[in-house]
């Protein structure tokens, strides 16, 4: 098996056209979700195939490229930027009727978000997104997937692929009038609407301030992925 470079060294593994990653509570759940995205007839998510034990699961392998870093030509241009935007909103359509039609008893990573509307990714940044020729073409990593309005999710993507950070941060590329740009472009390809673009820095606020609760409260009893993520700075960020 090779390790797979990213978060969470050391812990995730290619084995041929399998990745063999840490499970939890909440991968049962998200396996069936897997497998309502398939049957829905988006492919660009992996396919679920075991969970091993107490703390493994193994999911088919997404081919591609990914990188988190938006200075980068290759995964900053506004070619990715408009697929990236697309390929959420096919994401969203396809999560329709889970919730509804899902009749075992569902655990989530994060806390669901009323209305519960479809099921978000919970973590759509240009690290959890596979690329080939300047587009993205499919998502990884679903622990963080969980009930909420479309909005929570549209939110936390146009924050992380604008990017709306403080340009003194290291990795933040731009000044605000171009993140402000790429925030246009993004809701313009994801189809929102105008009274969710209002709605939308509110939403960003909320649903940071809430991720930032989540990560200390979770770091604080321990949990050593989120130990790292504050301690590299991440909640400040």
């Amino acid at each position: 098996m090779t390790p797979l470079e990213g978060g969470r060294t050391g812990q995730i593994w290619r084995d041929g056209d399998t990745v063999v990653r840490p499970s939890g509570a909440w991968t049962p759940t998200v396996h069936r979700f897997l497998r309502h995205l398939r049957d829905s007839g988006f492919l660009a998510a992996p396919e679920p195939i075991d969970i091993i034990g107490e703390n493994q699961e193994i999911v088919s392998f997404v081919a591609g490229r990914v990188c988190k870093d938006l200075g980068n030509s290759f995964v900053g241009s506004e070619r990715m930027l408009l697929s990236a935007a697309r390929l959420l909103r096919d994401f969203h359509s396809a999560s329709q009727g889970f919730l509804e039609r899902d009749s075992e008893g569902q655990t989530w990573m994060l806390p669901p978000q009323e209305p519960r509307e479809i099921v978000c990714h919970g973590d759509y940044a240009p690290y959890n997104v596979a690329t080939a020729e300047h587009e993205a073409v499919g998502i990884i990593d679903f622990d963080t997937a969980h009930p909420a309005p479309r909005l929570w999710d549209l939110a936390y993507a146009v924050y992380r692929w604008a990017p709306l950070s403080d340009p003194s941060h290291p990795g933040v590329m731009s000044g605000l009038n171009e993140q402000l740009r790429r925030a246009d472009i993004f809701c313009s390809a994801y189809g929102a609407t105008a009274e969710e673009r209002q709605q939308l820095p509110e939403t960003i606020c909320r649903r940071l301030q809430a991720l930032v609760n989540f990560m200390q409260a979770r770091a604080a009893v321990g949990d050593g992925t989120f130990v790292e993520h504050v301690a590299a700075g991440d909640a400040q960020l």
